[in-house]
């Protein structure tokens, strides 16, 4: 199962998720799907942290990018984004202006997870 967020849909605000998610749309808010991958397709746009365990960009990103395995940023892809993830991957084209910290990509996921709890937004 995988749940897509279509090119006409646009959300504003913290998704959770359970399983893959695929955007096709446009997101502003964090993206939160830490035991799954994450696939933001060419045309999509993200402006927030995405959290997941692995992250496809083919589509263009602002924010932070957390993966627990990877980060493959694509030919048609533009992202502006501080990494965390072990593996990152840049192929021809793609356009990437951030930062890297293959080493953090734990804490990362740690503070991603806190920051995104229904109860710590109650707090």
């Amino acid at each position: 199962m995988i749940t897509t967020i279509g090119k006409g849909i646009t959300v504003n605000g913290t998704i959770h998720a359970d399983e893959p998610l695929l955007i096709a749309g446009r997101v502003t808010g964090d993206v939160l799907v830490a035991d799954y991958d994450v696939t933001v397709e060419p045309g999509a746009h993200v402006d927030g942290a995405v959290t997941a365990r692995r992250i496809t960009v083919r589509g263009n990103s602002k924010g932070r990018l957390i993966a627990r395995e990877s980060v493959r940023v694509l030919q048609s892809a533009a992202v502006r984004a501080d990494v965390a993830s072990p593996h990152l991957s840049l192929e021809d084209g793609a356009t990437f202006n951030g930062s890297v910290a293959p080493a953090r990509t734990d804490a990362a996921m740690r503070v991603a997870a806190y920051r995104n709890k229904p109860d710590a937004a109650a707090s």
